[in-house]
């Protein structure tokens, strides 16, 4: 079935989405490295005590040695734990220190008054409330499990 939606339109929705990824990376002050370390961070909050580095690579899309690397300098750095599994010895939880929550709580903190204040000087009240409603779309948008369609 071919999609209804104009394909220019959804470049085009594609491409500004992507700029305002772009600049919230870029107000997270990292490079490729330290926004892979954001990312993972996020990744094992989300999770709780219940993430596993399996777990983490299918999240994040990082193959096991890549994996493997970035865990053990978080590790090094203080910014998370690893522990064995309580039930399987086997196993290994990764959870954040609170150095590491800080650490990626300080960054959001920084993405998010940048955010505050673009929104802030660049929208009307109105803008804003659509904005806002355009969030929950995207969060629909976002758990669609269908197929890849280009396939």
């Amino acid at each position: 079935m071919k999609p209804k939606t104009p394909r220019r339109d959804v470049t085009t929705f594609r491409n500004q989405f992507m700029n305002l990824a772009r600049r919230l990376r870029r107000e997270a002050h990292a490079d490729d490295r330290s926004w892979v370390r954001l990312q993972l961070l996020g990744s094992i909050e989300r999770a709780g005590n219940a993430a596993t580095p399996t777990m983490l690579g299918e999240s994040e899309s990082m193959r096991s040695s890549n994996l493997a690397a970035a865990l053990r300098e978080l590790e090094a750095d203080g910014l998370i734990v690893r522990t064995p599994d309580a039930e399987d010895r086997r196993k290994v939880r990764v959870r954040l220190t609170r150095m590491g929550q800080e650490a990626l709580h300080d960054n959001a903190a920084r993405r998010e008054r940048w955010l505050a204040e673009a929104i802030d000087r660049c929208l009307t009240k109105e803008e804003q409330a659509l904005l806002f409603k355009a969030g929950e779309l995207l969060n629909r948008v976002a758990s669609f499990e269908g197929t890849d369609a280009g396939r």
